[in-house]
């Protein structure tokens, strides 16, 4: 769930972790190291009645007001949730892993044929840094994989290994029907016909970005981050761990617990485009579209922080799905939920004016989303 400012893309090959790893570094290297104050403490773990799993079976059955109103509960505690019974099947999850770890096997060499370009947010490569950054514990491999138009822009698929472009497909568009699907659960949420929110949001133009991230082992994992504290720019993330290895914590009452990898499941984040919804909802709606809307529990309606950590033992996979609209979407609260009373706390924009900005700043681990507001919401 690591989409954040794109500042300076298709950095150099030697920064990249995986061939420091394999050169057998007993120590971390200084563009790694996170200042004192930011370093990740002792783990926290959240037991599985704490961090809600969600199934998404109930909600086509006799059990669909109950897991409506599970949803609206993980939403006011959390924010993050987990979903199983979503549709995509374990085959499919199966293999993006399988195929995945076959591209980070690759030499060195097969691997920099799809080195990320300047300017480009596809390819393998490392995002989100500045030459004067600290720099994140991971590699990536980041592709369009689905829309049309998103990949004809930006493409990016690997002719190795073999079977990776037939497995990106057919996962992807079982991911898109997953999406599909939580658009029109938070369009009843709100009251409003399941495929209006979907019309509202161009879904037959939306595009999914799927970046397989690759955490290597680290020698010091006490000293750095896979990736620092953030919040996404989707509508939705659709995140799917690897295995049993934990590594992906949530920020809760102003602490940072484990999200538990849990099998054949995905993670559910709302991104920040969504926000300028939830805001101008009327009071009530708010709890029950935090799970979009990433809200911490704290009586604020800001987005759920989180961020990635590393371990010493094994390398550690992910596949955030980053489900985002055209550059022409107009992003704006809908106009039956505003009134004098309870005015849109966002200007209208489109999502390409909000990309530009969101590229333009160094990724300091906030949301760029605050910088469209028109009242800040403590005002």
């Amino acid at each position: 769930m690591e989409e954040s400012s794109l500042v300076e893309k298709g950095m150099p090959m030697d920064q990249m972790v995986q061939p420091l790893v394999k050169a057998g570094i007993t120590v971390v290297p200084p563009r790694f190291i996170q200042p004192a104050e930011s370093r990740p403490g002792p783990p926290v773990e959240a037991n599985g009645s704490q961090i809600p799993v969600i199934d998404m079976s109930g909600l086509y059955d006799e059990r669909r007001n109950q897991v409506l109103a599970e949803i609206a509960h993980a939403c006011q505690e959390w924010g993050f949730f987990q979903v199983i019974n979503h549709g995509v099947s374990p085959a499919l999850m199966a293999d993006i892993l399988m195929v995945t770890k076959e591209f980070f096997a690759l030499s060195q060499k097969e691997k920099e044929v799809n080195a990320m370009k300047p300017g480009a947010t596809v390819g393998y490569g490392r995002l989100f840094e500045t030459k004067n950054s600290v720099a994140n514990w991971i590699d990536r491999l980041v592709m369009w994989t689905y829309g049309e138009k998103q990949k004809l822009a930006e493409p990016c698929m690997p002719l190795k290994p073999q079977r990776l472009g037939e497995v990106v497909d057919a996962y992807s568009n079982a991911v898109y029907q997953l999406c599909k699907r939580l658009i029109e659960t938070l369009a009843v949420m709100l009251g409003l016909e399941p495929d209006v929110l979907g019309e509202r949001l161009n879904v037959e133009g939306l595009g999914i970005r799927t970046s397989c991230n690759y955490y290597p082992p680290c020698p010091q994992p006490e000293l750095v981050l896979g990736l620092t504290p953030h919040s996404d720019s989707s509508i939705f993330t659709v995140l799917q761990q690897d295995g049993d290895v934990f590594g992906l914590e949530t920020l809760h009452n102003g602490q940072w617990f484990q999200v538990p990898p849990l099998k054949n499941a995905f993670v559910i984040n709302g991104g920040n485009q969504l926000q300028h919804l939830r805001y101008a909802l009327p009071a009530g709606f708010n709890d029950m579209t935090s799970m979009f809307a990433q809200i911490i529990s704290n009586a604020k309606y800001k987005s759920v922080m989180h961020r990635a950590r590393t371990n010493t033992h094994v390398g550690r996979y992910s596949f955030p799905n980053f489900l985002l609209p055209s550059d022409q979407t107009v992003i704006e609260p809908f106009p039956e939920f505003l009134s004098e009373a309870n005015p849109p706390l966002y200007r209208s924009l489109t999502f390409a004016e909000y990309v530009n900005g969101f590229h333009s700043m160094p990724f300091a681990g906030g949301r760029h989303i605050d910088n469209f507001l028109l009242t800040r919401p403590d005002q």
